[in-house]
C-alpha cells in the first residue's frame, strides 16, 4: 500500500515539473539571433527611385527643351526670311554689303554704298515680283536689281566723289566701254592714265 501511495506521489511531482517547464518556455524571451532576424526584417529600406528612371526623365526634359529651342529658332528664321515692301530696302542692302560671305569673291553682287542708298529698291522689288520673281528669294532679287536698276542721272558725280574719298584721285575723263561700264582716267605725271573701270548702274569700280 505504501508503495502505491509513493508511486502516485512521484507521478504527481513529475507531471507538475513538466507543466512548470512548459510554462517557463512559453514566457522565455527570444534569443539574440531571433531578435536580429526580426530587426532585419523590420529594417528593410523602402525602394528608392531608379537612377535609370531619373536619367531617362532628365534626358526627356533635355530633349523637350532642345525641341522647343529648335522650333523657336525655326520660327525666328522664317520671320527673318519674310521680305515685304516695308523691309526689303534694309534687307537687300544688308545682304549685298554683309550677307554674301559664303560666295566666291568673283560671284558676289557688288554695289557702291552711295549708289545703293539712292536706288529705288521698293519700285524694283514690285517690278521683280510682278514679273514672277520669288518674293522671298533675296539673292535672286539682289541679282535682278543689279541688272535692272535705272542709271542715276548724277552717277558720274557720285562715282567721282567715291573715288576721291577712297583713293584721293580725281577723275579727268570717262570712256564708255560697253553697256554700263566706263573706263575712268586720272592724271599721273601729267599724263592721263586708265585707273579703274566703273559700273554706271551700281557705282562699283575696280582696277
Amino acid at each position: 500500500m505504501k508503495k502505491i501511495v509513493l508511486g502516485i506521489l512521484l507521478c504527481t511531482m513529475f507531471l507538475s515539473g513538466c507543466s512548470l517547464n512548459n510554462s517557463n518556455n512559453d514566457n522565455k524571451l527570444p534569443d539574440s539571433k531571433s531578435t536580429e532576424v526580426a530587426a532585419q526584417s523590420n529594417d528593410i529600406p523602402e525602394p528608392k527611385a531608379s537612377t535609370q528612371d531619373s536619367s531617362d526623365a532628365s534626358k526627356q526634359n533635355s530633349t523637350n527643351g532642345a525641341s522647343n529651342e529648335k522650333i523657336k529658332s525655326s520660327k525666328d528664321s522664317i520671320k527673318n526670311r519674310t521680305y515685304t515692301e516695308q523691309n526689303i530696302s534694309e534687307k537687300v542692302k544688308e545682304y549685298i554689303i554683309n550677307g554674301q560671305g559664303d560666295k566666291a569673291e568673283a560671284s558676289k553682287i557688288k554695289w557702291s554704298k552711295s549708289f545703293l542708298n539712292k536706288a529705288d529698291i521698293v519700285s524694283l522689288y514690285k517690278q521683280y515680283v510682278a514679273k514672277g520673281g520669288n518674293s522671298q528669294d533675296l539673292a535672286k532679287f539682289a541679282a535682278y536689281m543689279t541688272s535692272n536698276a535705272p542709271i542715276l542721272n548724277d552717277w558720274q558725280q557720285l562715282f567721282e566723289k567715291d573715288l576721291n574719298d577712297i583713293y584721293g584721285e580725281k577723275v579727268v575723263r570717262l570712256e564708255h566701254l560697253n553697256k554700263d561700264l566706263y573706263q575712268a582716267y586720272v592724271k599721273k605725271n601729267n599724263k592721263e592714265v586708265p585707273y579703274v573701270v566703273v559700273s554706271a548702274r551700281t557705282g562699283y569700280f575696280h582696277g
